[in-house]
């Protein structure tokens, strides 16, 4: 009798058709349908099958996935049979008969264990099915009735229909959440539904290719152009003595200077550009300067007169032509030449500039008055010149951006998509990460201040509401480790608290503009990860010994070129866009001056962001021509109709 009822299976099966249906293949940030592909199975029957052929039809997935566990004694193992059904459709397997394709080598990229993945191929093959589950499988006649043919629908999903999709999944998102309450509920845990998932979902890793070798620039690859500065090892000992004079003398203040003085890391910019112009001396200019002629920066500005910039104005034509630097560019070197001459053939008489103030200072000098024509002049063409990026390369939506974050969330779980324990520091990298492109999410400002957070002077725990309800906003805890230690309660004596940024005017890049800055408050969806990270994750991360909040795996203060790796590693492993952190202020700018924000929103933003109102306008608004004036168009339009009437 068993073998009459497979033989009739047998029959069914290779008589019956699959019918073909749209599928959806979800990203990382929103879903498109895909088209189903037809291929060759690799799974032969095996041997000892008494079917022959696939099954016409296994049920659903999940369903699938749970007999199959069965057959390998796990059927009762509910969270398995979620995690390998996830994974599967995450990978778009999106049903049993999707998986004719699934070699072992495919199950251990996904995670499925390679028993589990040994009994779907037996099923799928026939051979591990019961008679029950074949008499399942033989499909029921159908009535005959001619129907309308449908219209052929396109591969790409319309926005309705996307609408649709996220609609339904946010349901089952809260579905599940709300099941997981109710699991929970008898525990002393609450389910929190910004906290991250038990298990990681499968990393995304899209074939975007490598983010190293992705050119977002018009530029030359300085990978392939040799380095032509003078390194401070091949110096003289005069010459390294008279740069950190000069260092001193734009750092620190002086009696009667009227520069104010700057910033050790705009210093160290400028030594970095008379290094290129002594390098260049050195390799470019003939007849040469051997390094025995560069004993002082006089050999690059040897007179005080005009005649004294043709060195530094030759270089300059050679970063354009040779190098195709930008005008941007020239200018921080300029700046640097100028500082420099300032330095050689300055003095009090000129760093005071005339009796009567009218002129500047060092205005006598004609090297000084030389160098800042130039520069004036390529101020002009740099407010002209085109970005030699390509935005298109490393620009995101801010719907995408934040679509990058949620998917980072899913990532900090202390457990693989197997169900296996990840190392502690895996799991405070990925949390680190999270909180990196979160806290710019809701304070997008530049990559110094996410660096430089630290506990009790720029990252603060402030209770905004006393017991009983009176306000004590500006109640700040009194040192690092008090906000560590009451980092798991969410009040003290009755009040709730904030997590904040704050900057005093040498805490951020226009502070000697716009002093101190208003408190810069991250969003409270954050404070468990940024809790839990402060407690118990931050010290797997090479157990730092420094005060700042983030580190690098072995435990060193983040350096800017971290926070850049950072951003445009993942942001490219998932969007294949190479997003930077200053593109962020770009994006949120860009996005909210494309809504109905009013220009009090927008002025209060620019405040907020630390920068004028007018740099909003024209340095962080990335929209065109086009859709800056598109508003002036419908407002025509709107009076002109209006007038008809």
């Amino acid at each position: 009798m068993r073998r009459v009822i497979l033989d009739a299976v047998r029959r069914a099966s290779s008589a019956s058709t699959r019918a073909s249906t749209p599928r959806w293949r979800s990203t990382a940030l929103g879903v498109e349908r895909a088209n189903p592909t037809s291929a060759p199975p690799l799974f032969p029957p095996l041997a000892g099958s008494r079917l022959g052929a696939a099954p016409a039809s296994h049920g659903s997935l999940a369903e699938f996935i749970r007999r199959c566990c069965e057959d390998v004694g796990r059927g009762d193992d509910a969270d398995t049979i979620a995690a390998v059904t996830e994974a599967l459709r995450v990978n778009k397997y999106r049903a049993p008969d999707d998986l004719t394709t699934f070699s072992e080598k495919k199950a251990m990229e996904v995670g499925v264990p390679l028993r589990l993945a040994t009994a779907m191929r037996k099923r799928l093959s026939g051979a591990g099915m019961g008679v029950d589950d074949a008499l399942k499988t033989i499909p029921k006649p159908e009535p005959v009735a001619t129907k309308p043919q449908a219209a052929a629908k396109s591969m790409f999903p319309t926005l309705r229909e996307m609408e649709e999709e996220a609609d339904r999944r946010k349901e089952a998102r809260m579905d599940e959440a709300a099941k997981m309450n109710e699991a929970n509920a008898s525990t002393t845990e609450l389910f929190l539904p910004d906290a991250p998932p038990a298990r990681c979902a499968p990393m995304r890793v899209d074939s975007h290719g490598n983010v190293t070798g992705t050119r977002a620039t018009r530029r030359p690859d300085k990978t392939s152009m040799a380095d032509y500065r003078l390194r401070r090892e091949e110096m003289p000992p005069s010459l390294i003595d008279e740069l950190d004079a000069l260092k001193r003398f734009l750092t620190v203040r002086r009696l009667g200077a009227a520069d104010e003085p700057i910033k050790e890391i705009t210093a160290a910019k400028y030594e970095d550009q008379l290094r290129g112009l002594l390098g260049w001396m050195r390799s470019h200019v003939k007849p040469g300067f051997p390094i025995e002629k560069l004993t002082s920066l006089k050999a690059a500005f040897p007179t005080p007169d005009r005649r004294g910039a043709q060195l530094a104005f030759e270089h300059i034509q050679w970063l354009v032509n040779t190098r195709k630097c930008s005008a941007n560019y020239e200018l921080v070197a300029l700046r640097a030449f100028i500082a420099a001459a300032k330095f050689v053939h300055g003095g009090d008489e000129d760093d005071m500039g005339s009796n009567d103030g009218l002129d500047k200072p060092y205005a006598k000098l004609g090297l000084v008055q030389q160098l800042r024509k130039i520069a004036k002049e390529t101020g002009r063409r740099a407010e002209r010149e085109s970005s030699v990026s390509d935005a298109r390369v490393k620009w995101l939506d801010w719907s995408q951006y934040l679509g990058v974050v949620d998917a980072l969330r899913g990532e900090c779980a202390p457990l693989d998509k197997d169900g296996r324990a990840r190392s502690p520091s895996a799991v405070a990298w990925s949390a680190q990460r999270y909180l990196i492109f979160g806290i710019l999410s809701c304070v997008p400002d530049r990559q110094r201040t996410v660096r430089e957070l630290e506990i009790g002077r720029t990252l603060f725990k402030e209770y905004v509401k006393g017991k009983g309800g009176s306000n004590s906003s500006n109640n700040k805890t009194e040192s690092g480790a008090n906000d560590a230690n009451d980092s798991n309660d969410s009040s003290v004596n009755g009040g709730e608290y904030r997590w904040v940024i704050r900057h005093g005017p040498d805490d951020y890049k226009t502070g000697r503009d716009y002093g101190v800055r208003p408190p810069m408050v991250i969003h409270p969806k954050f404070y468990p990860m940024l809790e839990d990270f402060v407690e118990n994750q931050r010290q797997y991360l090479g157990d730092p010994t420094h005060a700042m909040l983030f580190s690098t795996r072995s435990g060193a203060p983040l350096r800017d070129k971290d926070v850049h790796r950072i951003l445009t590693s993942t942001s490219y492993r998932l969007t294949g866009k190479r997003v930077n952190p200053h593109l962020v202020r770009d994006m949120i700018i860009t996005h909210l001056r494309g809504t109905d924000a009013s220009e009090r929103e927008l002025e209060a933003l620019a405040i907020y962001m630390g920068h004028s109102l007018a740099m909003q306008k024209g340095t962080y608004d990335r929209r065109t021509k086009e859709e800056k004036v598109a508003p002036a168009i419908d407002l025509l339009e709107s009076v002109n109709a209006k007038m008809r009437l």
